[in-house]
């Protein structure tokens, strides 16, 4: 009883009163900045194992192929951290820290739990994919090296994005942006440790960077090299989540495992990890199309995928500031606070995705300069990079509707927007035109197609979903104070 009267009496949160243009741009920073050091993280990762070969595409092939994986496991873990902090953020707009507090720790045996399925997973799943996607065995090697040790390993990644998420929802962002930071950088420094050998030269014939000393394990030490700066970032989110006093308790003392919480957490997580599962599956399947065409052309689908990554991380991370806004203050009944959380998050992103669709319109060659391809295809990825690029402003509102819908606490409709613009849009259209016009253009072309169509469709639907969902708090608060 006393603990909840001490709760009780905690000043107001900031995302309550703090104007909402401060409060976003405080919030979003962090997270921009540190999504900014993720995106630049990959670029570099992707750029030295483009550099393992300058005759071949081998490598850079390999991790395109591997990279489904990848998002899978990801998708995995954005999934229960996302529900997590949705569910949190909800709570404490509604004063019920206690449940908070419960719902951070069930979050947390959530990632641990899922991790313990990929290690078994990892054991036998890079052999048999691997075999299955390419039938190059130095290709198929390389894919086996680098997801064996992304998967058994991956606990980390597990671990660190559900507490990050956690830290988020109390309005934290200092601390998860200082964890990429810490992340990025010590993966940075490692990986051309871990990838190049003793004589390495990078750059010119001469080579602007020259290696006295390296362990030469190519593309398996672009994995080492990730896990342990995921290892490095995850020790130090969870010494700040135990150790420092937060707005919620990380006491498992009296810590029970309810099923409403599991539930609750779930019911925004798994549409999430659907919805990014989604974009794994149909890189996958673009990959099978790319290579009826151009049997070596699946490495520019992943130099794209690496390349926007610079874009489209700052978006995410203006999101990742604005979800627990938007989220407390539908918890609070606030919906001119909720709105305007939501325009400007809607005016913001449109701001940051203009300047990466100038770049890749007019610039695509020195984008290309930092992950080079071999042979031909650096000139078929200049034409990749424009025509993709084309998606990118209806995506940054598309990603703002998303983000809503998750901040209601309605994943489900969140979901039906990414299967609609990642597969369902994408892929009929993709295959159809690559048996019509086999070429890579009649692939590319499918990428704004899907994400003007989801606009059309989902920018009404958001209207009438605040609106309802506004009503329906109203009523169930009126109620509530009757009774």
């Amino acid at each position: 009883m006393n603990n909840e009267l001490n709760i009780a009496e905690k000043p107001e949160n900031k995302m309550g009163v703090k104007p909402i243009g401060k409060l976003l741009f405080v919030m979003s920073i962090p997270a921009i900045f540190s999504m900014l050091i993720q995106s630049i993280y990959n670029i570099v990762d992707s750029m030295y194992v483009a550099r393992i070969s300058e005759t071949d595409n081998n490598a850079i092939n390999a991790l395109s192929l591997a990279f489904p994986i990848q998002m899978l496991m990801m998708a995995i873990a954005l999934g229960i951290g996302v529900g997590t902090n949705s569910a949190i953020a909800r709570r404490l707009g509604a004063k019920k820290r206690l449940e908070a507090s419960n719902i951070a720790k069930t979050g947390l045996i959530l990632a641990l739990g899922a991790y313990l399925v990929i290690f078994g997973l990892g054991w036998f799943v890079p052999q048999t994919l691997s075999h299955f996607l390419e039938k190059d065995p130095i290709v198929e090697q390389m894919i086996i090296d680098y997801l064996s040790i992304a998967m058994l390993f991956s606990g980390f990644i597990f671990i660190e994005i559900c507490a990050t998420k956690i830290l988020q929802a109390t309005g934290n962002m200092i601390v998860p942006m200082l964890a990429q930071l810490i992340g990025a950088i010590t993966n940075i420094i490692l990986d051309p440790i871990f990838i190049f050998g003793k004589g390495t030269s990078l750059g010119n014939s001469q080579g602007f960077f020259n290696f006295s000393w390296g362990l030469g394990m190519g593309v398996k030490g672009a994995a080492i090299a990730t896990v342990i700066a995921q290892g490095i970032a995850m020790v130090f989110v969870l010494l700040i989540l135990f150790l420092k006093r937060h707005e919620i308790d990380f006491s498992f003392k009296n810590f029970a495992i309810k099923k409403q919480d599991v539930r609750e957490i779930l019911k925004v997580g798994l549409p999430v990890i659907v919805m990014n599962s989604i974009g794994s599956l149909t890189i996958f399947l673009l990959n099978t199309f790319i290579n009826r065409i151009d049997d070596g052309g699946e490495g520019i689908l992943g130099v794209y995928i690496k390349l926007q990554s610079f874009v489209f991380m700052p978006v995410f991370g203006l999101s990742q500031g604005a979800m627990p806004i938007m989220g407390y203050n539908y918890g609070a009944n606030n919906k001119e606070r909720f709105q305007r959380a939501l325009k400007l998050t809607a005016i913001s992103s449109l701001s940051i995705i203009t300047v990466g669709f100038l770049i890749f319109q007019f610039f695509p060659l020195v984008l290309l300069i930092i992950i080079p391809l071999a042979g031909p295809y650096n000139d078929l990825a200049k034409i990749a990079l424009r025509i993709i690029s084309i998606s990118f402003l209806p995506a940054a509102l598309n990603i703002t509707i998303s983000v809503m819908f998750q901040a209601l606490g309605q994943g489900f409709k969140s979901m039906l927007m990414s299967l609609l613009r990642q597969l369902v849009i994408i892929i009929p259209f993709a295959f159809v035109l690559s048996l019509i016009f086999p070429s890579l253009s009649s692939i590319w072309i499918c990428y704004p197609l899907s994400e003007f169509i989801a606009l059309f469709i989902f920018v009404p639907l958001s209207f009438k979903t605040v609106k309802k969902a506004f009503e329906k708090r109203a009523a169930t608060e009126n109620l509530a104070y009757l009774y």
